[in-house]
């Protein structure tokens, strides 16, 4: 494992593949993609999503660009699981990594493989996260981890140290390959750590702007904790606009080396903003990290590729993590995997703004408590509605997101039809997975 204080190391090695075979071969028309994952940024935290008080301009310069998803979701309330998903395809509850550093098949040919072997250079830096699976093993043939979110003094998320990896990585590239640059951030994830005279400034601008709340009554607490409701933190501002910055720098390499025009950008999180620590404030949406609410599972999703998707698009249709891997796939004119990716499907249609996805089910599963106030729970969101179902008590909770969009109002009694409809698809998914498990392995439950 190298860490941030590593030079790169640009003797890729040839690894071999045993039996993955592709229909498909590299092309000169391949495009680049370049995939920036923030930890723990949530719904609300850029401008262009509706924060007033973070200054997000180059990020919202992108999404003018590109296509911006107002209804994107992650597999899972928390990181691991959801990164594990981006690589796989799959849904925690398949791959098996449903918590913290949770553990998954090393057999997986994953997305990083699957691109290497169709002609693609393949590198990884920053947060990884993904328990006995390492970037190199994912497929990765230059893995610059950072595993620490603390960094150094002078870059405590080490923030600047990804974006000189990636630089560098961008500036001696073999150009006549695509590439697929994987960049994770550990920012904004606890600590609240940035340059002090960045936070200085957001702090000023606190005196002079106090945010308020844009959420509705009756979202001040989740369970026995408090559930943030401004944007107010200057820390955690600072630590915004240095992702920000960050992306802009890498942007700036790629348009200079005029690899801009070939690649596809795409920024999202692995969650949704941390809520009830608290961080952030993702209201209107519903409390954050750790929760089936939607403040716990949509995120950002931005997505430019310079003259073959429209600049300043929006789409509301639902996607979600397990969804890239065929997506890339077949944007990078390759072949799908279908015994691989088997619960993400291809949503390049939408990207072109040509149709939606085949698929009107979502589903969640997250068997264990949370140190944000959740406890285990499973949630279904089929059309427009959307129900969860806490494991502990057996219950359930019925939403209209049309209509209720905050998850305000619980019609669980009031629409019994709906609700049985809703348990019976969840229950046949559940069924579904043979290796799915509902115990609780974390023992600490934090109150």
């Amino acid at each position: 494992m190298t860490c941030n204080r590593c030079k790169i190391n640009f003797c890729l090695v040839a690894i071999v593949f045993g039996m993955l075979t592709f229909s498909s071969t590299a092309t000169a028309k391949q495009p680049n993609i370049l995939f920036f994952l923030a930890d723990d940024l949530g719904w609300r935290d850029l401008e262009c999503y509706g924060s007033t008080f973070y200054e997000t301009p180059h990020l919202d310069n992108l999404a003018s660009q590109g296509v911006r998803f107002t209804q994107a979701y992650t597999s899972s309330t928390v990181c691991s699981p959801t990164r594990a998903s981006i690589i796989t395809g799959q849904t925690p509850a398949r791959h098996g990594c449903t918590n913290y550093g949770g553990e998954i098949a090393t057999t997986h040919i994953g997305l990083a493989k699957a691109l290497r072997a169709g002609g693609y250079q393949t590198f990884f830096t920053g947060k990884w996260h993904i328990g006995n699976m390492t970037p190199t093993l994912a497929g990765f043939d230059i893995d610059l981890e950072i595993s620490t979110r603390a960094g150094t003094q002078d870059d405590p998320k080490s923030t600047r140290q990804i974006t000189r990896n990636t630089i560098e990585y961008l500036q001696q590239i073999d150009r006549k390959k695509p590439f697929f640059a994987y960049v994770n951030y550990h920012a904004v994830h606890l600590p609240l750590r940035e340059n002090p005279e960045l936070v200085q400034k957001y702090s000023d601008k606190l005196k002079r702007e106090p945010p308020k709340s844009v959420g509705p009554a009756g979202l001040e607490k989740e369970g026995d904790r408090d559930n943030k409701q401004v944007q107010d933190l200057p820390e955690y501002a600072a630590m915004m606009e240095g992702i920000d910055n960050s992306v802009a720098a890498i942007l700036d390499v790629l348009k200079r080396r005029t690899m801009d025009r070939n690649t596809i950008v795409i920024f999202t999180s692995d969650n949704g903003g941390l809520s009830t620590k608290p961080c952030t404030s993702n209201l209107p949406l519903r409390a954050g990290k750790g929760w089936a609410y939607e403040g716990g599972i949509r995120v950002p999703l931005i997505v430019k590729w310079p003259n073959e998707l429209q600049a300043g698009a929006e789409t509301s249709v639902p996607v979600t993590s397990m969804d890239f891997y065929p997506t890339l796939l077949s944007l990078a004119k390759l072949e799908p995997l279908t015994d691989q990716h088997v619960d993400g499907v291809n949503f390049s249609s939408v990207l072109y703004g040509t149709s939606t996805v085949a698929r009107k089910t979502l589903y969640w599963h997250y068997p264990h408590y949370h140190g944000a106030g959740c406890v285990p729970v499973g949630a279904i969101r089929h059309g427009n509605w959307k129900m969860l179902h806490w494991f502990g008590a057996d219950t359930y909770e019925l939403y209209n997101l049309t209509s209720d969009p905050s998850e305000l109002t619980d019609l669980s009694s009031r629409q019994p039809a709906v609700l049985n409809d809703l348990q019976s698809r969840l229950k046949h998914w559940q069924q579904t997975l043979p290796g799915i498990k509902f115990d609780n392995p974390n023992t600490l439950r934090k109150k």
